[in-house]
């Protein structure tokens, strides 16, 4: 039996990929509340609303912290390790590392928001939610773009994937999770409504 076999940057991957998948879900939840139902304190008195922004978002904090800060612990170890290399002149390096430093404060200040001070992103801090969206569906590109980057023959720092789809079919990769979390959020959202009745 061969086992599991992958790279600790396809596994890095695929964590950025589920958590962007969670907080798809999260979003939809969330943009039905405040958009839709023009209401976010549905997201407390909605039990599935409850239950589903609630564990997606706790879902996409956790493996934002598995995936040890994207972009951020690449760019530690570039410094101290020099893998992956420092290329300062690389698109697809600045692309995904920068930026990352800007999601992690996004990413920390909503986790500190929705554990300790509620009630501030219900009433001033709305626009939080949406930054975070954005800030998931940032980092889950550039990590994509900057992993499949590294598997071409042209630069082959990285194997081909083992579990993510290959190169060709990039495009759908990158899709996936906001694919399957919109559906998720689609069919929750229909519960709750149901509940609404």
């Amino acid at each position: 039996m061969a086992g599991l076999t992958y790279t600790t940057a396809e596994f890095n991957t695929i964590v950025t990929m589920l958590g962007c998948l969670c907080a798809t879900v999260q979003s939809v939840t969330g943009s039905y509340a405040g958009f839709k139902k023009k209401k976010i304190s549905i997201l407390k008195t909605n039990d599935v609303l409850f239950r589903s922004h609630r564990a997606f978002g706790g879902f996409a904090t956790t493996l934002y912290f598995l995936g040890l800060f994207a972009g951020i612990s690449g760019f530690i170890s570039a410094i101290l390790f020099g893998e992956p290399p420092f290329e300062i002149l690389d698109f697809s390096f600045n692309f995904h590392v920068w930026p990352s430093f800007a999601i992690a404060v996004i990413v920390i200040l909503k986790t500190y928001l929705s554990y300790f001070r509620k009630p501030l992103i219900y009433k001033h801090w709305k626009w939080l939610g949406v930054a975070t969206f954005i800030a998931w569906s940032y980092n889950w590109i550039s990590s994509s773009f900057s992993y499949y980057l590294r598997i071409l023959p042209s630069n082959p720092q990285h194997p081909p994937p083992t579990y993510l789809l290959p190169f060709e079919l990039l495009w759908l990769q990158i899709l996936l999770p906001f694919i399957i979390g919109a559906v998720i959020g689609f069919f929750t959202v229909r519960a709750a409504e149901k509940k609404e009745r």
